[in-house]
């Protein structure tokens, strides 16, 4: 690690452009061979293992493994030999990593270049709304006016890059435990939850808010007992999943105008990594949406990081969609406006997802 002012500043300005050879490192499986060899190569090497892949593009090869040394994905032994590390190992065995490094080499990247000029031509107006975002100012200063006009998901879903984005989602860079699990070390006990709702007969029905491919929700169906397809629906609105076995998906887009949430009087609404995509004005219409669905005995789990850690996620969140993370003290200012208050929080030491749970008001 740096220790000292002038390496800090070099280490992280210099980081930009090798994060704009990812995407052809992902294109050319470099991890995948690197990993495959298991031993340190020449460039030359590589290439000669893997014929198939290259084509004749040596010289865009050479410069990307190279690029990939300055991020520590990637060793580099005797100055001209490279090697597989652990981190060039995660890469290429955990698809949602793979595909995570690849969304914020590609979209966040790219938004985020255009983020001062947007400032500038706004006169610093200043935040975001979901759709004027550095990523719309980007397409319209290209001349692209149709994606102009688009939020940064159906961008991402109209330039192939959706499917990608999911995978991403779908582990998180991969290592992270499950929700069940995270939230018993956090202090919140879902089971008991669950088994309370049984006992006064109230529905055992959780909604996964934006739920993706519907982990969350498997994962709580392994673990805990007796609950069937129909008590576990994922709500989602994205063109790349139609269907998920063992649970219920309805269709609903949570960002949309005039549309209630469709499922009333659950026991559970969870939302994992949804409120942070969202402008704070968005985030309170959300939040109202779910308290009018609310019944008495229903609370809403918000899955989030705290916001000390993870001020690089805050500044990618700004630049794609307006979005932003938050601490308790602005989520007991966003939940007051919806009428509901928070009656549980809990993070976690490290930049590990954190719980916020929240009830109507009494």
């Amino acid at each position: 690690m740096p220790t000292n002012t002038i390496d800090i500043i070099w280490n992280a300005a210099t980081s930009v452009a090798p994060l704009g050879f990812v995407p052809v490192a992902i294109h050319f499986c470099l991890f995948d061979a690197l990993v495959e060899l298991d031993r340190p190569v020449k460039g030359q090497e590589l290439l000669d293992a893997f014929p198939e892949k290259f084509c004749g593009r040596q010289t865009t090869a050479y410069d990307t493994l190279f690029a990939m040394t300055a991020l520590s994905w990637v060793e580099l032994v005797d100055g001209n030999r490279y090697k597989a590390n652990d981190t060039t190992r995660h890469l290429a065995r955990t698809p949602s990593a793979l595909h995570g490094v690849l969304h914020f080499a590609t979209e966040i990247l790219f938004s985020s270049a255009f983020l001062m000029r947007k400032l500038q031509a706004s006169d610093f107006e200043y935040p975001f709304a979901g759709l004027d975002t550095p990523m719309q100012f980007a397409y319209r200063a290209m001349g692209n006016d149709r994606l102009a006009q688009m939020h940064t998901y159906d961008i991402m879903a109209e330039e192939g890059r959706i499917a990608s984005f999911n995978t991403f989602m779908q582990g998180k860079l991969g290592n992270e435990r499950t929700m069940p699990e995270r939230l018993t070390l956090l202090g919140y006990d879902l089971a008991s939850v669950v088994e309370e709702a049984r006992g006064q007969g109230q529905p055992v029905t959780m909604v996964d808010v934006g739920g993706g491919r519907g982990d969350m929700m498997l994962q709580v169906k392994e673990a805990i007992p007796g609950l069937e397809e129909k008590d576990l629906i994922v709500e989602e609105c994205n063109p790349d999943i139609t269907a998920i076995p063992g649970l219920s998906l309805v269709v609903w887009d949570y960002n949309a105008k005039n549309s209630p949430q469709p499922v009333e009087g659950a026991l559970v609404y969870h939302l994992a990594g949804v409120f942070h995509n969202l402008p704070d004005l968005d985030a309170v219409r959300l939040l109202r949406k779910l308290s009018e669905a609310m019944a008495p005995y229903s609370r809403v789990l918000v899955h989030e990081r705290r916001k000390a850690a993870v001020p690089g996620s805050h500044a990618a969140m700004v630049v794609l969609y307006g979005g932003r993370e938050r601490s308790v003290e602005e989520w007991n200012e966003l939940v007051e406006l919806a009428g509901l208050q928070v009656t549980f929080y809990a993070f976690p030491d490290d930049r590990g997802l954190g719980v916020v749970e929240m009830r109507k008001k009494v």
